[in-house]
């Protein structure tokens, strides 16, 4: 074989730096898919506890309206254990409608949902 036969021959495989260097952007690829996993399921859960704590306000908020009008405060439990404290007061009155407010904490997050009622 000439010099120039071996020259023009393609060359078959990787060679090692080729492979480090995609074996290095994949690592980066999964660890940027895993970050993004761990966001979405701190996302989803807060959805669920969102969904929760205004299902249990929505529920005091009724309770208030056809029932006794006291102020008071319970806590809940989720099925994954998160502790939602909920409280309620009314205030107003006398002539104007009387307002309702319900206040559901859990974690570091709140939610309060108000409304008004005919005393």
């Amino acid at each position: 074989m000439s010099r120039r036969a071996i020259a023009r021959r393609p060359r078959a495989g990787f060679t090692v730096v080729e492979a480090l260097v995609g074996a290095a952007l994949a690592g980066i690829a999964l660890a940027g898919l895993a970050a993004v996993a761990g966001l979405a399921t701190a996302s989803l859960r807060l959805a669920r506890d969102t969904g929760i704590a205004l299902a249990l306000a929505t529920e005091r908020l009724e309770a208030l309206r056809v029932g006794p009008r006291a102020d008071g405060a319970d806590s809940q439990v989720a099925p994954d254990g998160t502790r939602f404290q909920r409280s309620w007061s009314r205030g107003g009155g006398r002539g104007t409608p009387e307002r309702l407010s319900v206040r559901i904490a859990w974690g570091r997050h709140a939610l309060e949902l108000e409304t008004e009622a005919l005393p």
